[in-house]
Formats: C-alpha cells, structure tokens, sequence
C-alpha cells in the first residue's frame, strides 16, 4: 500500500487511482499541503513546485506525476536533486487541442471568410499537440508549414521549415512549451521582430501564455498587421490582460486541451507511470467513456450554430468576457476551469446522418452518425 496526495480537481481520480493506493485529496485553493508520510503526490499546472513553494521535501516522497503536457510549473532540477521522480501526461490532450484550433479556425472562417481557402498554416511545435493539429489540419486540405528545430535534432524522420518560411504564412499556431533559457527558449518567441513588416490573417495561441508577447501582438494588432487572434492563454495567468482579451476575436481561459477523453487520459497516463514506478497493478487503471448522442434535430442547419452546440468554446468565451469588470477576475478564471463540464471530442458525439451529409465539416472533424 501507498500513500498519496492528489489534487481532488484530477478528473476521475478516485475511480482510476490503483486499488494498492490510499488516497488523500487536496484543494490547490487552499495552496499546497504538507506531503509529509506520503509516497507520492499527483499535481496539475495551478500547483508551482520549486524551492521557493516547495522548501521541505520529506524523504518518503518518491514519485510526482502531472496530469498536464506541459511541466513548467515544476522545478525539475530541484525536484530530482531530491530524489524525486518525475511524470508528466504529455500527449493526454493533443487532440482536444486540436479540435480546439480546428473548430475556431471554422468559426474564424465563416464569420470573417465565408467560402475562402485558409491559407497556409505555420505550426509552431510540432510535438504530440502540434502534430494532432496537423492530422486534423490535413483533412480540410489545409497546406501546414511545421516548424520545430528542436524536434529536428533529436528525431531524424522529421525536417523542419525554416523560420522564413513558417513566418512566411497567413495564420499561426503555437504548440511549444513555455521556456525561459536555453538555446530554443520560447518565451516572448513571437515578438515585435518577427512581427516587423509581416501581415497575418490569424493567430492562435492554444500552448502557454508568454510565448507571444502580447504587447508586440497589440501593436501589431492595432496598426493592422495582424487581422484578427484567438487566445487560450495569458501572459500573467489567471490575471489575465482585458484589454488584449477584448481586442481578441475568441478569448478562452486555458480550455483548448479540456474535452473529457483528455482528462481522463491524463489522470490514468500519471497513475500508470505511479503504479510502474512502485510496482503495483498497472492493469487496474482503464476507465471506458461510451459516446454521446447530441440531439441537434430541432437546431438551426448552419455549421456556426452545429459547431457552437457541439464544443463550448464560444461559451467560453462569452464567459471570460463577463469577467472583465470583476475585481476577483483571476479567483473567477479558475473556476471557470475547474467548474465546467468537460465536453466529449468529435469522434465520441453522434448526431443525425442527414446533418453530417450536409455539412461534411462535420465528418472531417470525426463526428459519427447515430447508431439504431
């Protein structure tokens, strides 16, 4: 038997968290809790470990595993100089983010370029995230220019474009993680250099807050450079900037990679990882998500309204947007987060036959037909 902690907003983990396991839940509201006798503590990106938040590691914890891809919030070099082992879900939620940037890019289109093509896409990272919004991309017959230098070293069946050529495009993606050093650090990457002289229809930053800078952005922005952007993350995160998510066409709060395959496979991927580092029954971890049947028979036919019922990201939105007066707005951009119903990915939804022959957008993005 193991002890651990884990952050009680770690969806389904009392139902996927090893049966060898004693389990303890935390409130990250309440800010981080003693770990003193546990074995192993399972965190999420509102949780920051380091030697500042984080000064007294007990000998008895072993193991911290993340239900997020990215791990900027933990001090990895101080963490493992402890002893600690360290597990992320990278990957967990690739393709809600992808169907997160392919369902605004739809939005996008229809509101701002009914029945023109998208334009070459520049995909920046083109990891698990980046790559799943590639695949998805390619089915609209959109052309992707992939950038990731990074990914070009350490895997030798990838070439990446160049940063001419990916800054030579009419919309923007960013799939990277937040770095700060380093020879391919990302932080402030989009910045009022590579913004000099170019014209973009679009941008989209579904990855972290701080790769773009957003006063470049606004600059951009306002001199007419840049026609119109989505954001899911902020720079100063949950504070986020209202007037850069006034300006913004969709203004999310951090939800791109939220769909309810996701979560799942974030809590049971670091639960494994647990169960493999303290040698217990990985088996015992597999949790079945049957499909939904969306009853959209009565619905306006147009592909906004289809889209905007079957993913809540303009609900999202409307819902950041009437937080911009309150003065508790970051408290308020958590549980926006943390409250919602995490929606189901496109190929879990079934809907009516005759609508997926009507819109084949709908089949592309996965959707499947009602079953009798």
């Amino acid at each position: 038997m193991i002890h651990v902690l884990a952050d009680q907003n770690l969806h389904k983990i009392e139902e996927i968290i090893p049966p060898q396991a004693k389990l303890t839940l935390y409130d990250p509201a309440e800010g981080i809790p003693n770990p003193k006798g546990f074995d192993a503590m399972l965190v999420r990106t509102v949780t920051h470990l380091n030697e500042r938040t984080f000064p007294n590691i007990p000998e008895s914890l072993q193991f911290i595993g993340t239900g997020s891809s990215g791990t900027d919030h933990l001090d990895q070099e101080y963490l493992e100089a402890h002893g600690i082992t360290l597990a992320d879900a990278k990957g967990s939620n690739a393709r809600a983010v992808a169907e997160y940037v392919m369902t605004a890019l739809l939005l996008w289109r229809a509101k701002f370029a009914p029945n023109e093509e998208f334009g070459k896409v520049g995909v920046i990272g083109v990891g698990e995230a980046g790559s799943a919004v590639v695949k998805l991309m390619q089915n609209f017959g959109i052309e992707c220019v992939e950038y990731d230098p990074p990914r070009q070293e350490r895997d030798k069946s990838f070439s990446s474009a160049t940063l001419e050529e990916v800054l030579d495009t009419d919309i923007l993606t960013f799939h990277v993680p937040l770095d700060l050093k380093g020879v391919y650090a990302t932080h402030h990457w989009l910045d009022d250099e590579k913004l000099k002289g170019r014209s973009y229809k679009l941008i989209i930053n579904a990855a972290r807050g701080g790769i773009i800078d957003e006063k470049a952005l606004m600059k951009s922005f306002k001199a007419g450079g840049i026609d119109q952007y989505i954001l899911d993350v902020w720079e100063k995160e949950p504070d986020f900037n209202t007037e850069v998510a006034s300006q913004a066409y969709i203004a999310t709060p951090h939800i791109a990679g939220y769909s309810e395959q996701a979560k799942v496979n974030a809590t049971q991927i670091i639960c494994k990882k647990m169960a493999a580092h303290f040698g217990l029954n990985e088996n015992a971890i597999d949790y079945e998500i049957h499909p939904k049947t969306e009853n959209l028979e009565y619905t306006s036919c147009d592909l906004t309204t289809i889209l905007t019922e079957l993913h809540p990201i303009m609900g999202y939105d409307k819902a950041l947007r009437d937080l911009f007066d309150q003065p508790d707005k970051g408290r308020l951009f958590r549980n926006l987060r943390n409250e919602w119903p995490y929606r189901y990915e496109y190929p879990s939804l079934r809907i009516l036959q005759t609508l997926l022959d009507e819109f084949s957008e709908l089949q592309k993005l996965g959707v499947q037909p009602v079953t009798q």
